[in-house]
């Protein structure tokens, strides 16, 4: 049998003391950003029973046609994960420049496609009354962008 000596255990209770403040505050007051010491936001929360249920959709115009379609908003599509667009939300709107390199990205990724030239971030809101859908969704495009001359 090991016996630790009276330094070894005050570090040691030190350490476990410090880590639980950490994770006591982390659940309480954290944000994704603590993690490991706080639980991440979408895993920790659940959708209220009547509100709506979220979820952003990248729309783009291709060549010179004036119709929006969905484009996937994934790695092969534009070389960033979903969680890593809807992070930046915030920016894009104050900046919807920032949209073109996206179709830069989609353009490397794809030479062969139709190069994108307009590309929008929607978001889409799913009405839910007592955990159940109602069929209303209310749409709300957030930034928008074209390629120089491109309407």
């Amino acid at each position: 049998m090991l016996r630790l000596g009276r330094t070894a255990r005050w570090w040691r209770t030190l350490l476990v003391s410090g880590l639980g403040v950490l994770f006591v505050l982390g659940s309480v007051v954290g944000q994704d950003d603590w993690w490991p010491f706080s639980p991440w936001r979408m895993f920790s929360t659940s959708t209220p029973p009547t509100g709506a249920v979220v979820f952003m959709a990248l729309e783009v115009q291709d060549g010179g046609s004036s119709t929006w379609r969905s484009a996937g908003l994934t790695p092969s599509s534009v070389g960033l994960n979903r969680a890593e667009v809807e992070g930046r939300i915030p920016q894009i709107e104050a900046d919807p420049a920032l949209l073109g390199t996206l179709a830069t990205s989609h353009a490397r990724l794809h030479p062969a496609a139709l190069p994108w030239t307009g590309v929008r971030v929607v978001r889409h809101e799913a009405v839910i009354v007592d955990r159940r859908p109602t069929g209303e969704e209310r749409v709300r495009v957030l930034a928008t962008w074209h390629r120089d001359g491109a309407r």
